[in-house]
């Protein structure tokens, strides 16, 4: 049996949490280059990084992968809308322990950065397109355009963190 707690505060607008998603990212682009971390320092950051990538990465393409079973007949749009909803909070841990540890790791590279930003801006974007679509509305598209985005970033930022730490 499953009870729904009442929510005690409004939660944040979209508009604010995607300020909060672009004022973190800038910090940490901002500060990293000037930051000089002992090898002991920087392997843990590595570690971590890893581990967030495994949290938020994993759960990013847990709902993806559910999305997929409801485009095939699958699943429900219920199944979907629980699945994002639980990996809510795994995802942003993982985002924000990229951002964490990213600091730590030295300057990333332009192209890195963007899809960190892009994937963080996105990630406010879809979380605000799911309860609309389980009120019935026909945003399909936008889903989809979204989880693209999504991928495109994640990918993006992976390869080019596993290209980075080899050189």
């Amino acid at each position: 049996m499953v009870i729904e707690a009442g929510r005690h505060r409004r939660p944040a607008s979209p508009v604010r949490r995607g300020g909060l998603v672009v004022l973190c990212w800038l910090a940490v682009v901002t500060a990293a280059p000037r930051r000089h971390s002992s090898e002991l320092v920087h392997g843990l950051a590595l570690f971590g990084h890893l581990v967030s990538v495994v949290l938020g990465f994993g759960a990013v393409l847990l709902v993806d992968w559910f999305g997929l079973l409801w485009l095939a007949g699958r699943r429900t749009l219920d199944d979907v809308r629980r699945t994002a909803e639980g990996a809510h909070v795994p995802i942003w841990l993982g985002f924000a322990g990229l951002l964490g540890t990213g600091l730590f790791l030295g300057p990333p590279s332009p192209t890195k950065a963007f899809a960190v930003l892009l994937v963080g801006v996105n990630g406010v974007y879809t979380a605000r397109l799911m309860p609309a679509m389980a009120r019935g509305s026909r945003l399909l598209t936008r889903s989809l355009v979204a989880t693209g985005i999504s991928q495109l970033g994640w990918w993006t930022a992976v390869v080019l963190g596993f290209l980075t730490s080899r050189s």
